[in-house]
Protein backbone atom coordinates (compact mmCIF):
# COMPACT_ATOMS: atom_id res chain seq x y z
CA UNK A 1 0.00 0.00 0.00
CA UNK A 2 1.19 3.47 -0.79
CA UNK A 3 2.27 5.53 2.15
CA UNK A 4 2.98 8.76 0.30
CA UNK A 5 1.65 11.75 2.15
CA UNK A 6 -0.03 14.73 0.61
CA UNK A 7 -0.39 18.10 2.24
CA UNK A 8 -3.94 19.25 2.82
CA UNK A 9 -4.90 22.92 3.20
CA UNK A 10 -6.07 24.11 6.59
CA UNK A 11 -9.76 24.55 7.35
CA UNK A 12 -9.61 28.34 6.96
CA UNK A 13 -7.16 28.41 4.06
CA UNK A 14 -9.76 29.12 1.36
CA UNK A 15 -10.90 32.22 3.27
CA UNK A 16 -7.31 33.44 3.56
CA UNK A 17 -6.82 32.80 -0.17
CA UNK A 18 -10.01 34.72 -0.91
CA UNK A 19 -8.68 37.66 1.09
CA UNK A 20 -5.23 37.66 -0.51
CA UNK A 21 -6.09 36.73 -4.09
CA UNK A 22 -6.88 40.29 -5.32
CA UNK A 23 -3.36 41.35 -4.29
CA UNK A 24 -1.94 39.11 -7.03
CA UNK A 25 -3.40 41.37 -9.71
CA UNK A 26 -4.25 44.69 -8.08
CA UNK A 27 -4.96 46.57 -11.30
CA UNK A 28 -7.45 43.98 -12.51
CA UNK A 29 -9.35 43.78 -9.23
CA UNK A 30 -9.31 47.55 -8.84
CA UNK A 31 -11.05 47.78 -12.21
CA UNK A 32 -13.50 45.02 -11.24
CA UNK A 33 -14.14 46.78 -7.93
CA UNK A 34 -14.83 50.04 -9.77
CA UNK A 35 -17.26 48.29 -12.14
CA UNK A 36 -19.19 46.85 -9.18
CA UNK A 37 -19.42 50.23 -7.47
CA UNK A 38 -20.44 52.01 -10.69
CA UNK A 39 -23.13 49.46 -11.60
CA UNK A 40 -24.53 49.36 -8.05
CA UNK A 41 -24.57 53.15 -7.85
CA UNK A 42 -26.41 53.39 -11.16
CA UNK A 43 -29.00 50.86 -9.98
CA UNK A 44 -29.53 52.78 -6.75
CA UNK A 45 -29.83 56.01 -8.73
CA UNK A 46 -32.36 54.34 -11.03
CA UNK A 47 -34.39 53.25 -8.02
CA UNK A 48 -34.24 56.77 -6.59
CA UNK A 49 -35.32 58.41 -9.86
CA UNK A 50 -37.81 55.88 -11.20
CA UNK A 51 -39.30 53.83 -8.37
CA UNK A 52 -39.19 56.08 -5.30
CA UNK A 53 -41.19 58.99 -6.84
CA UNK A 54 -44.07 56.62 -7.63
CA UNK A 55 -44.02 55.23 -4.09
CA UNK A 56 -44.04 58.74 -2.67
CA UNK A 57 -46.91 59.74 -4.96
CA UNK A 58 -48.99 56.74 -3.89
CA UNK A 59 -48.23 57.49 -0.24
CA UNK A 60 -49.30 61.13 -0.62
CA UNK A 61 -52.50 60.21 -2.48
CA UNK A 62 -53.34 57.54 0.11
CA UNK A 63 -52.99 60.00 2.96
CA UNK A 64 -55.13 62.52 1.07
CA UNK A 65 -57.72 59.82 0.40
CA UNK A 66 -58.10 59.11 4.11
CA UNK A 67 -59.05 62.72 4.77
CA UNK A 68 -61.36 63.14 1.74
CA UNK A 69 -65.13 62.78 1.78
CA UNK A 70 -66.05 59.58 -0.14
CA UNK A 71 -69.00 61.41 -1.71
CA UNK A 72 -66.88 64.20 -3.18
CA UNK A 73 -65.51 64.19 -6.77
CA UNK A 74 -61.97 64.46 -5.37
CA UNK A 75 -62.33 61.04 -3.78
CA UNK A 76 -62.87 59.29 -7.13
CA UNK A 77 -60.11 61.38 -8.71
CA UNK A 78 -57.64 60.27 -6.01
CA UNK A 79 -58.64 56.63 -6.48
CA UNK A 80 -58.00 56.92 -10.23
CA UNK A 81 -54.61 58.53 -9.60
CA UNK A 82 -53.65 55.78 -7.15
CA UNK A 83 -54.66 53.11 -9.68
CA UNK A 84 -52.61 54.76 -12.42
CA UNK A 85 -49.60 55.19 -10.13
CA UNK A 86 -49.91 51.59 -8.90
CA UNK A 87 -49.94 50.30 -12.47
CA UNK A 88 -46.93 52.43 -13.37
CA UNK A 89 -45.16 51.25 -10.22
CA UNK A 90 -45.72 47.59 -11.11
CA UNK A 91 -44.36 48.07 -14.64
CA UNK A 92 -41.41 50.19 -13.50
CA UNK A 93 -40.55 47.80 -10.68
CA UNK A 94 -40.69 44.80 -13.01
CA UNK A 95 -38.34 46.48 -15.48
CA UNK A 96 -36.04 47.59 -12.66
CA UNK A 97 -35.88 44.09 -11.16
CA UNK A 98 -35.16 42.55 -14.59
CA UNK A 99 -32.38 45.06 -15.33
CA UNK A 100 -30.94 44.58 -11.83
CA UNK A 101 -30.99 40.80 -12.27
CA UNK A 102 -29.20 40.94 -15.63
CA UNK A 103 -26.57 43.40 -14.39
CA UNK A 104 -26.09 41.35 -11.23
CA UNK A 105 -25.55 38.18 -13.25
CA UNK A 106 -23.00 39.84 -15.55
CA UNK A 107 -21.08 41.42 -12.67
CA UNK A 108 -21.04 38.14 -10.74
CA UNK A 109 -19.62 36.28 -13.73
CA UNK A 110 -16.99 38.97 -14.39
CA UNK A 111 -15.80 38.78 -10.78
CA UNK A 112 -15.59 34.98 -11.00
CA UNK A 113 -13.64 35.15 -14.27
CA UNK A 114 -11.18 37.52 -12.57
CA UNK A 115 -10.86 35.23 -9.54
CA UNK A 116 -10.47 32.03 -11.59
CA UNK A 117 -7.94 33.56 -13.99
CA UNK A 118 -5.85 35.04 -11.16
CA UNK A 119 -5.93 31.84 -9.11
CA UNK A 120 -4.79 29.93 -12.22
CA UNK A 121 -1.79 32.27 -12.58
CA UNK A 122 -3.08 34.20 -15.60
CA UNK A 123 -2.33 37.92 -15.66
CA UNK A 124 -5.10 39.90 -17.35
CA UNK A 125 -6.01 43.49 -17.87
CA UNK A 126 -9.69 44.33 -17.57
CA UNK A 127 -9.92 44.51 -21.38
CA UNK A 128 -8.42 41.05 -21.95
CA UNK A 129 -10.52 39.61 -19.13
CA UNK A 130 -13.73 41.00 -20.63
CA UNK A 131 -12.70 39.52 -23.99
CA UNK A 132 -12.18 36.11 -22.40
CA UNK A 133 -15.47 36.37 -20.50
CA UNK A 134 -17.34 37.33 -23.67
CA UNK A 135 -15.95 34.30 -25.51
CA UNK A 136 -16.94 31.91 -22.70
CA UNK A 137 -20.08 33.64 -21.44
CA UNK A 138 -22.62 31.07 -22.67
CA UNK A 139 -21.74 28.31 -20.18
CA UNK A 140 -21.82 30.45 -17.00
CA UNK A 141 -25.01 32.23 -18.09
CA UNK A 142 -26.77 28.91 -18.78
CA UNK A 143 -25.56 27.57 -15.43
CA UNK A 144 -26.69 30.68 -13.61
CA UNK A 145 -30.13 30.48 -15.21
CA UNK A 146 -30.33 26.75 -14.42
CA UNK A 147 -29.42 27.14 -10.74
CA UNK A 148 -31.80 30.10 -10.38
CA UNK A 149 -34.60 27.89 -11.70
CA UNK A 150 -33.56 25.13 -9.28
CA UNK A 151 -33.50 27.52 -6.32
CA UNK A 152 -36.91 28.97 -7.22
CA UNK A 153 -38.37 25.47 -7.55
CA UNK A 154 -36.85 24.44 -4.21
CA UNK A 155 -38.14 27.56 -2.46
CA UNK A 156 -41.59 26.88 -3.93
CA UNK A 157 -41.41 23.35 -2.52
CA UNK A 158 -40.45 24.64 0.94
CA UNK A 159 -43.24 27.24 0.77
CA UNK A 160 -45.73 24.50 -0.15
CA UNK A 161 -44.53 22.43 2.81
CA UNK A 162 -44.93 25.46 5.08
CA UNK A 163 -48.47 25.92 3.75
CA UNK A 164 -49.23 22.27 4.49
CA UNK A 165 -47.79 22.76 7.98
CA UNK A 166 -50.15 25.71 8.55
CA UNK A 167 -53.11 23.65 7.29
CA UNK A 168 -52.26 20.77 9.64
CA UNK A 169 -51.92 23.25 12.49
CA UNK A 170 -55.43 24.56 11.86
CA UNK A 171 -56.89 21.06 11.58
CA UNK A 172 -54.88 19.91 14.63
CA UNK A 173 -53.56 16.72 13.07
CA UNK A 174 -50.79 16.50 15.66
CA UNK A 175 -48.95 13.42 14.37
CA UNK A 176 -48.82 14.69 10.80
CA UNK A 177 -48.02 18.17 12.11
CA UNK A 178 -44.95 16.87 13.92
CA UNK A 179 -43.70 14.98 10.85
CA UNK A 180 -44.33 17.94 8.55
CA UNK A 181 -42.58 20.32 10.95
CA UNK A 182 -39.50 18.10 10.95
CA UNK A 183 -39.54 17.98 7.14
CA UNK A 184 -39.80 21.77 6.93
CA UNK A 185 -36.87 22.19 9.34
CA UNK A 186 -34.72 19.69 7.41
CA UNK A 187 -35.67 21.28 4.07
CA UNK A 188 -34.83 24.76 5.40
CA UNK A 189 -31.42 23.63 6.64
CA UNK A 190 -30.73 21.79 3.40
CA UNK A 191 -31.63 24.97 1.47
CA UNK A 192 -28.45 26.60 2.81
CA UNK A 193 -26.32 23.68 1.59
CA UNK A 194 -28.16 23.59 -1.73
CA UNK A 195 -27.62 27.32 -2.25
CA UNK A 196 -23.88 26.89 -1.67
CA UNK A 197 -23.72 24.01 -4.17
CA UNK A 198 -25.53 26.17 -6.73
CA UNK A 199 -23.05 29.01 -6.21
CA UNK A 200 -20.13 26.59 -6.49
CA UNK A 201 -21.54 25.25 -9.77
CA UNK A 202 -21.17 28.72 -11.32
CA UNK A 203 -17.48 28.68 -10.39
CA UNK A 204 -17.26 25.27 -12.07
CA UNK A 205 -18.85 26.66 -15.24
CA UNK A 206 -16.32 29.50 -15.33
CA UNK A 207 -13.27 27.37 -14.49
CA UNK A 208 -14.18 24.42 -16.72
CA UNK A 209 -15.40 25.55 -20.16
CA UNK A 210 -17.82 23.01 -21.59
CA UNK A 211 -19.14 22.00 -18.18
CA UNK A 212 -22.35 23.92 -17.55
CA UNK A 213 -25.96 23.51 -16.47
CA UNK A 214 -26.76 20.20 -14.81
CA UNK A 215 -23.20 19.00 -15.43
CA UNK A 216 -21.75 21.90 -13.44
CA UNK A 217 -24.21 21.30 -10.59
CA UNK A 218 -23.27 17.60 -10.52
CA UNK A 219 -19.58 18.48 -10.53
CA UNK A 220 -20.08 20.93 -7.64
CA UNK A 221 -22.06 18.30 -5.74
CA UNK A 222 -19.18 15.81 -6.06
CA UNK A 223 -16.66 18.42 -4.90
CA UNK A 224 -18.70 18.87 -1.72
CA UNK A 225 -18.17 15.22 -0.73
CA UNK A 226 -14.67 15.89 0.59
CA UNK A 227 -13.83 15.72 4.28
CA UNK A 228 -14.92 18.83 6.15
CA UNK A 229 -16.39 20.51 3.06
CA UNK A 230 -19.85 20.86 4.61
CA UNK A 231 -18.45 22.62 7.68
CA UNK A 232 -16.38 24.89 5.45
CA UNK A 233 -19.48 25.80 3.46
CA UNK A 234 -21.43 26.59 6.64
CA UNK A 235 -18.58 28.73 7.95
CA UNK A 236 -18.28 30.57 4.61
CA UNK A 237 -21.99 31.40 4.67
CA UNK A 238 -21.72 32.50 8.30
CA UNK A 239 -18.79 34.84 7.55
CA UNK A 240 -20.44 36.47 4.52
CA UNK A 241 -23.75 36.93 6.35
CA UNK A 242 -21.99 38.48 9.36
CA UNK A 243 -20.07 40.87 7.11
CA UNK A 244 -23.23 41.93 5.27
CA UNK A 245 -25.07 42.41 8.58
CA UNK A 246 -22.18 44.43 10.02
CA UNK A 247 -22.31 46.87 7.11
CA UNK A 248 -26.13 47.17 7.04
CA UNK A 249 -26.23 50.01 9.63
CA UNK A 250 -24.24 52.14 7.18
CA UNK A 251 -27.08 51.78 4.65
CA UNK A 252 -29.69 52.57 7.31
CA UNK A 253 -27.72 55.64 8.37
CA UNK A 254 -27.40 56.72 4.73
CA UNK A 255 -31.17 56.60 4.26
CA UNK A 256 -31.74 58.54 7.49
CA UNK A 257 -29.18 61.23 6.65
CA UNK A 258 -30.47 61.60 3.09
CA UNK A 259 -33.69 63.11 4.48
CA UNK A 260 -31.90 66.04 6.14
CA UNK A 261 -28.52 66.11 4.40
CA UNK A 262 -28.49 64.74 0.86
CA UNK A 263 -24.71 65.08 0.40
CA UNK A 264 -23.95 63.12 3.57
CA UNK A 265 -26.55 60.52 2.65
CA UNK A 266 -24.99 60.04 -0.79
CA UNK A 267 -21.51 59.80 0.73
CA UNK A 268 -22.64 57.13 3.20
CA UNK A 269 -24.49 55.33 0.41
CA UNK A 270 -21.28 55.28 -1.64
CA UNK A 271 -19.39 53.94 1.38
CA UNK A 272 -21.95 51.16 1.84
CA UNK A 273 -21.70 50.29 -1.87
CA UNK A 274 -17.91 50.06 -1.61
CA UNK A 275 -18.09 47.86 1.47
CA UNK A 276 -20.57 45.47 -0.14
CA UNK A 277 -18.46 45.40 -3.32
CA UNK A 278 -15.51 44.32 -1.18
CA UNK A 279 -17.65 41.56 0.36
CA UNK A 280 -18.71 40.37 -3.12
CA UNK A 281 -15.11 40.25 -4.35
CA UNK A 282 -13.98 38.42 -1.21
CA UNK A 283 -16.85 35.91 -1.45
CA UNK A 284 -16.12 35.17 -5.12
CA UNK A 285 -12.37 34.75 -4.49
CA UNK A 286 -13.00 32.53 -1.46
CA UNK A 287 -15.45 30.39 -3.43
CA UNK A 288 -12.86 30.06 -6.21
CA UNK A 289 -10.22 28.97 -3.71
CA UNK A 290 -12.72 26.51 -2.24
CA UNK A 291 -13.30 25.04 -5.72
CA UNK A 292 -9.60 24.60 -6.48
CA UNK A 293 -8.91 23.07 -3.06
CA UNK A 294 -11.78 20.63 -3.57
CA UNK A 295 -10.59 19.85 -7.08
CA UNK A 296 -7.05 19.29 -5.82
CA UNK A 297 -8.29 16.98 -3.06
CA UNK A 298 -10.33 14.98 -5.56
CA UNK A 299 -7.37 14.60 -7.95
CA UNK A 300 -5.05 13.64 -5.07
CA UNK A 301 -7.49 11.01 -3.83
CA UNK A 302 -7.87 9.59 -7.33
CA UNK A 303 -4.07 9.47 -7.77
CA UNK A 304 -3.64 7.76 -4.40
CA UNK A 305 -6.32 5.22 -5.32
CA UNK A 306 -4.56 4.44 -8.61
CA UNK A 307 -1.22 4.04 -6.82
CA UNK A 308 -2.75 1.68 -4.27
CA UNK A 309 -4.46 -0.33 -7.00
CA UNK A 310 -1.29 -0.75 -9.05
CA UNK A 311 0.72 -1.78 -6.01
CA UNK A 312 -1.70 -4.55 -4.98
CA UNK A 313 -0.09 -8.00 -5.49
CA UNK A 314 -1.57 -10.01 -8.32
CA UNK A 315 -2.40 -13.58 -7.34
CA UNK A 316 -2.08 -16.07 -10.15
Amino acid sequence: MATGQRSTPSFFNFLKEGLLLPAQNRRLFAAVFAIIIASTSLLLLGQFLAVKPLLDEISIDTKALNSTDPRSPDFMHLIQEIQVDARDLMITSAVYVLVSLIIGWVIRIIVLFAAVATYSGELHTIASLLGKAKAQLKGPILTLAFVCALEIAYLALVAAMAGLLFFLMIKRYLALLFVCALLVIVASIFAVYFSFVCSLSIVVAVAEPGCHGAGAVGRAWRLMKGKGKLLQAVFFIFVTVVLAAAFWPVYTLAKTCAVTNMALGLLLGLLYTALMAAVQVFASCAMTAFYYEGKGSTVALATEYIQVSTEEPINV
